[in-house]
């Protein structure tokens, strides 16, 4: 089912705002809720990608549990959502860690080494705690980055095969009290990327998955996105079940909340230099604050509603963010049909993911509220103020 088409009226938006359209969150957690109901598997929340809790409502009504990878989300994702929490951290704090198991169904090590200092917590705690093993495939993701590339020759995520196999020829009981194996591999991908993954994955690893209860297969994967081939995820997770006699877990993050809100700003002033072919509109937010990864990596396609490419439309216009810094603006230019004007809405399209997580205070700027747009109307969940900014500062 294709997704429906925005319904968000900006006209309607104190800007600045970053607005979640729910009728376009259900869509997105319908098809989620469709591979888990024809495959059996365990389909988890993960906060890292959008952790706007007064909404989880809505998705417990679809997902079986939350993916964390701190002890502040292990304990929203309890508060707020529910007691399958399942948590995956580089390395864990001595001091925080019988805490992170009272929050968690599940935890997931780094290392062998991170899992035999904590072994002895886990064992001696008053629940059941599932213990997995994060692996490093060692795959080629082609990420021109290695901020997004988890496989990066200097990654220090997950546990490579020959680290895996010379603990195991160490210690052969290595392994016991292990309930599962995770891997997270990609961003934004197709099914086609996965499946040749995980044929490298099983090379690798597969001589171990059948000591497994389960294997988490990460995020990344563009499961809600028009073009994604859901029949074939669903049928490659079955024959890896049955294969292996596993329970697959799958934590999208993106694809949660994929096309589902958008970042709404409102034009403070336009600015035309003689010595460029565009003029500059200042925004009232922060590129630097709200939007700083579409600043850390510049390839990554940032949408302007009603906007067009460089040479599309007659006005051209760059962004700037409305903070003092130099480099708080969108270095590419947009067109448009119309001339745009101070008081104008922008539309920042598919802003929600990866973004509202990320939003920080700095220069003071104000931060975007959060807003629910439902039956043709906004419902503000929630404003920041000044007090929020000075309590962070001190």
């Amino acid at each position: 089912m294709r997704r429906p088409a925005s319904a968000l009226d900006p006209s309607k938006i104190e800007t600045p705002a970053f607005v979640i359209e729910e009728r376009l969150l259900r869509h997105n957690l319908g098809i989620l809720r469709r591979v888990a109901d024809e495959t059996g598997v365990t389909v988890l929340h993960a906060l890292k990608a959008w952790a706007t809790w007064p909404l989880f409502p809505v998705v417990k009504e679809y997902l079986d549990g939350t993916e964390v990878s701190s002890l502040n989300e292990a304990r929203l994702g309890r508060e707020k959502f529910g007691p399958e929490v399942h948590m995956y951290a580089p390395a864990y704090k001595p001091e925080e860690f019988d805490e992170v198991l009272k929050n968690c169904s599940h935890v997931i090590f780094n290392s062998f080494g991170q899992w035999e200092h904590f072994k002895k917590n886990v064992r001696t705690a008053k629940k059941n705690i599932s213990v997995g093993l994060r692996i490093n495939p060692e795959i080629e993701t082609g990420e021109k980055h290695g901020v997004w590339d988890p496989c990066a020759p200097d990654s220090r995520l997950g546990v490579r095969r020959n680290e895996f196999e010379r603990e195991l020829t160490r210690n052969p009981r290595a392994l016991d009290g292990v309930d599962g194996l995770h891997f997270h591999i990609f961003f934004e991908r197709g099914l086609g990327d996965l499946k040749k993954a995980l044929t490298k994955i099983e090379k690798r690893f597969g001589r171990y998955f059948r000591r497994m209860k389960w294997v988490n297969f990460g995020g990344g994967q563009k499961i809600t996105d028009d073009g994604y081939d859901v029949g074939g995820l669903i049928k490659l997770v079955k024959d890896f079940q049955k294969k292996y006699d596993v329970r697959v877990h799958l934590e999208p993050g993106a694809a949660t909340c994929w096309h589902a809100g958008t970042l709404v700003a409102s034009v403070l002033d336009i600015i035309e230099r003689k010595d460029v072919p565009y003029k500059v509109a200042i925004l009232d937010i922060s590129f630097e604050a709200h939007l700083a990864d579409f600043i850390l990596s510049p390839e990554l396609e940032l949408k302007i509603r009603g906007a067009g490419k460089k040479n599309r439309y007659e006005h051209a216009y760059k962004f700037g963010g409305g903070t003092c810094l130099a480099g708080d603006k969108i270095d590419r230019v947009y067109t448009f049909k119309k001339p745009l004007s101070v008081g104008d809405k922008v539309v920042f399209e598919d802003a929600i993911q990866y973004t509202l997580v990320k939003t920080t205070m700095f220069n003071g700027v104000q931060h975007p509220s959060i807003v629910l747009w439902k039956n043709g109307k906004p419902k503000t969940l929630r404003i920041f103020s000044y007090a929020d900014f000075k309590s962070r500062m001190g």
